[in-house]
């Protein structure tokens, strides 16, 4: 039997001219739009799809018209807003669980790989060990059910699927907690954080850079955890957050429990994810990504 390697592929398609196809559906996201510069800069050919130009209402076979060709599809859409999604069950539940599915039809259709972007929170935080990939889902919040819809509806699809499960994602493209918080030290000068809940903080580039991998070599996973290594609470992302401005130290943070901060959506106590189970590439720790990734994050809030 001979083996030829995806990069092999893309190497003899590259010599003929032609390159791999690359569909990103939510283009305009956090994720989404650090996938389709992650990929421009690697000269990769991309189509990008939003809401604008892209109805996903419209039945399988239509959007693989409108998309297709295509040899890989990275699904970054998402109902993203969690305590929302609570009293929005039915547009969660649409975008994460029902357009997931959708998207991985039209994937299958086309003959393409596809890539659902899921979360943490598909689990129910009841955990003191990082969370395998095969461990028991068990969502406790409408926004992870909806995620877990979507996983469900992917892996039945028929498609050549990939779940990429990831944490506490923060970038330079859109609205994030690093943003969030270094944008309410310089207003007011000091801010509550909840430090009983225990993840881990994930750079979008980094993602972004796994889920590449994956689509240039056959690695063919099914559930990915793409998070950077190690752990710690919203607090000790803060500190992190509030060293990184100019005179970090002047500004006070204090920590809060969940009980004290009480939101609509329950978030898992402890989210972590085990990422070594995987032939692609392994985010590094945290705290050294956020010091490479902070400069560029808070750009906005560093200049003079």
């Amino acid at each position: 039997m001979i083996f030829i390697s995806w990069n092999g592929i893309k190497s003899r398609l590259a010599e003929q001219g032609e390159f791999m196809r690359w569909v990103v559906i939510g283009d305009k996201g956090l994720f989404g739009s650090e996938m389709v510069a992650y990929l421009e800069a690697k000269g990769e050919l991309v189509s990008r799809f939003n809401r604008s130009n892209l109805n996903l209402d419209e039945l399988p076979e239509s959007l693989a018209q409108q998309i297709g060709p295509a040899d890989v599809i990275v699904n970054a859409i998402g109902f993203t807003a969690v305590d929302k999604a609570e009293s929005e069950l039915y547009e969660a539940n649409t975008v994460n669980g029902i357009y997931a599915g959708k998207l991985a039809q039209v994937a299958a259709i086309l003959d393409a790989k596809v890539f659902y972007i899921s979360t943490d929170y598909v689990f129910d935080g009841g955990s003191v060990t990082p969370y395998i990939t095969s461990a028991a889902t068990n969502p406790q919040s409408i926004y992870g059910k909806s995620k877990e819809l979507g996983e469900q509806l992917v892996a039945q699809s028929g498609a050549n699927y990939t779940i990429f499960r990831t944490s506490w994602l923060y970038g330079a493209r859109g609205k994030n907690f690093a943003k969030t918080i270094a944008a309410k030290l310089i207003e007011d000068g000091a801010v509550k954080v909840v430090s009983d809940q225990i993840g881990t903080p994930t750079w979008t580039r980094d993602l972004a850079e796994v889920v590449y991998a994956h689509g240039v070599n056959p690695f063919n996973e099914k559930i990915v955890h793409a998070v950077a290594s190690g752990s710690g609470s919203w607090f000790d992302f803060a500190r992190e957050v509030a060293a990184t401005l100019p005179e970090g130290s002047k500004y006070f943070l204090s920590p809060v429990s969940t009980e004290e901060f009480p939101t609509a959506a329950i978030r898992p106590a402890f989210s972590v994810l085990a990422n070594s189970e995987t032939k692609g590439p392994i985010i590094g720790d945290w705290h050294e990504r956020w010091k490479i990734a902070a400069p560029e994050v808070l750009a906005e809030f560093l200049t003079d």
